[in-house]
């Protein structure tokens, strides 16, 4: 019976140990919070919007308007929109690209290409506003 109760205990605190670490779509209205009127810093991969990796920043404006600054210094304008639990961005110089869903673990959050699952970007740091002054 001790030990019945001691694996049961067991088993309870390892739970709790890895719940935090599984990883959790955003939903929908959690993406939008998110991202809205915030700077995001990125680091991404070869399958991010711009197909370059390094640091990019994008600013998600309150109006659905987008400005990232590609990991080589060059600016992209795309129109943004949360549809259903993705993110999908229509990016002027490279349209296409498709829809992303963001993956949280712990503090961590991932950007996830919705058609092939492959990473784009590791999210750094988020910042209220238009913290970078970027502009179209």
């Amino acid at each position: 019976m001790r030990i019945a109760a001691y694996s049961v205990i067991i088993a309870a605190g390892v739970v709790g140990l890895l719940g935090p670490a599984f990883a959790a779509d955003m939903t929908g209205p959690e993406i939008k919070a998110f991202l809205t009127d915030k700077t995001v810093y990125l680091a991404t991969t070869a399958a991010s919007a711009s197909g370059q990796t390094g640091q990019g920043i994008i600013y998600w404006g309150r109006d659905g308007t987008a400005l990232y600054k590609t990991p080589n210094g060059g600016m992209m304008h795309g129109k943004w929109e949360v549809k259903g639990n993705t993110n999908c961005t229509d990016w002027k110089e490279r349209p296409g690209t498709g829809c992303v869903r963001y993956e949280k673990i712990g503090d961590t959050v991932s950007v996830i290409d919705a058609a092939s699952g492959k990473a784009r970007a590791k999210i750094v740091k988020t910042s209220p506003g238009n913290a970078e002054k970027l502009a179209p």
